[in-house]
């Protein structure tokens, strides 16, 4: 499966950043996400880190989330969160509430962990489900301020956490070999290897983009060979952009 992870909200104390209780929402939900990427990679899955750490506001995170989504083929995206509001237990959130087999088999294996099963919920109205082109739902794993739900998350550790919705979105069984939280130095390392199994999208003419390509890739564009989509962006690879060198090299585009 081509699987996008996001570890929900930016990271604490940064516009956009998720719920503070018992534990903080932006620190456990890269404790679960990146575990999980790495759970989902070592299965033999493609990985793709949809997560925004750095935004100027919450919309401008929640933009981001979805542009790094619609980049890719998914199969799944699956975006973790953490709940506050008084409430005990799971729930995931899908578009128009449709109970598919990975939203209710997280409910289930959470669930099986210890937790309450609030099931599966209507979530069109949440922006990463509405604007994600590939299936989504949005995990709430449990409550940040419950401290029965807390007390039961440090108990299981994040690991296990992140093997059981590893497993209910694959079907496949995991051996949880990890029980310690990340330290941020781990966070950053796993991060980094997440992100090298994932290919480079150049989606405009901006500073990602190699500059040995820019100029065949603009030729391409002022002759109306090359168009992005109806938000403009290209969706160009390393391969498409070695090909459309070689290609203007040979002056097949004069």
């Amino acid at each position: 499966m081509k699987i996008g992870i996001n570890c929900g909200h930016t990271v604490s104390g940064i516009p956009g950043c998720g719920a503070v209780g018992i534990i903080d929402e932006s620190e456990e939900t890269r404790n679960v996400g990146l575990k999980l990427e790495k759970i989902l990679a070592d299965a033999g899955h493609t990985v793709y880190d949809c997560t925004n750490d750095y935004a100027n506001s919450t919309s401008a995170n929640l933009s981001a989330i979805v542009r790094m989504a619609n980049a890719q083929p998914l199969d799944l995206f699956v975006s973790i969160h953490f709940n506050s509001g008084g409430g005990k237990g799971t729930e995931v959130f899908t578009y128009g509430g449709t109970k598919h087999a990975e939203a209710v088999a997280v409910c289930d294996k959470l669930h099986a962990l210890g937790f309450a099963n609030r099931g599966v919920k209507y979530g069109s109205s949440l922006y990463v489900i509405r604007h994600t082109d590939a299936k989504a739902m949005l995990v709430e794993v449990c409550f940040v301020d419950s401290a029965s739900d807390v007390d039961l998350y440090h108990k299981l550790g994040a690991e296990t956490v992140a093997a059981a919705i590893a497993e209910a979105i694959t079907g496949q069984t995991v051996i949880n070999t990890e029980s310690e939280e990340l330290t941020v130095t781990q966070y950053e390392e796993l991060k980094s290897e997440i992100d090298g199994l994932k290919p480079m999208i150049y989606d405009y003419m901006d500073d990602n983009m190699p500059e040995w390509a820019k100029p065949t890739v603009q030729k391409l564009m002022d002759k109306h060979i090359l168009v992005g989509d109806d938000k403009g962006r290209l969706g160009l690879t390393m391969d498409m952009l070695r090909i459309f060198v070689a290609n203007d090299r040979a002056k097949l585009y004069d």
